[in-house]
């Protein structure tokens, strides 16, 4: 009786052992699969801001015929733009009138990079600008690899003119691009982005920056 009430206690607590072990693993489980959902959600997130701050701009501007004035500030007045990402918006009422700005010049994507925009390929007085620029800075490798290689090229109203990641520029074949410096030279490499381009141009760690340029 001895032996057999010691098996049964043997028997309980390899039982329990067993039941924790299984518990662990659907637990570890659960936590990667909400894990690697959440990170999709990221992913499709960081890239719908893009697209829809491009197309806010695009639409924004359209009257003007060109994008000497992009600017947060205009958004924020505006309150226009993917919350998500813009600058917290200031309103304050003089005469009677309701007057809106942007706390900051910058905005903060989905992986918390910061967000410049501006325009782009002015003139010499910089009263006319062919392109706007939207650039998203510290941006995780593997994102950076995503974002470079989507086709941004004909979507919302805006055209992609080139594209900038870290020191590697895409453009169009036969189309010089204007550099920072106002220097016309042809791209590193031509549109479409494969996909092994856009991972080698892409460094380790969050370091990473794209600028896109729209016309």
């Amino acid at each position: 009786m001895i032996k057999e009430n010691s098996h049964q206690q043997g028997r309980t607590f390899i039982e329990t052992i067993a039941y924790i072990m299984v518990m662990i693993t659907v637990t570890v489980s659960f936590a990667s699969l909400v894990s690697r959902g959440y990170y999709k959600y990221e992913c499709s997130a960081i890239q719908q801001e893009l697209t829809d701050l491009k197309k806010t701009i695009s639409m924004r501007y359209s009257i003007d015929g060109q994008y000497a004035n992009v600017k947060w500030d205009d958004l924020c007045e505006d309150g226009i733009g993917p919350r998500s990402l813009m600058p917290e918006r200031i309103c304050s009422e003089d005469d009677e009138k309701v007057q809106c700005r942007c706390s900051s010049q910058r905005g903060l994507h989905t992986f918390d990079g910061p967000v410049n925009i501006g325009p782009s390929d002015c003139n010499s007085s910089n009263t006319h600008c062919n392109t706007f620029f939207i650039e998203f800075k510290e941006l995780p490798q593997d994102i950076c690899a995503q974002l470079a290689s989507k086709a941004w090229d004909t979507m919302d109203g805006s055209d992609l003119d080139r594209l900038k990641v870290n020191n590697t520029t895409w453009g169009w074949p036969n189309s010089p691009i204007t550099d920072e410096n106002g220097n016309r030279n042809q791209a590193d490499k031509e549109f479409p982005v494969l996909v092994d381009d856009a991972i080698g141009a892409c460094i380790e760690g969050y370091e990473n920056k794209i600028t896109w340029y729209f016309n």
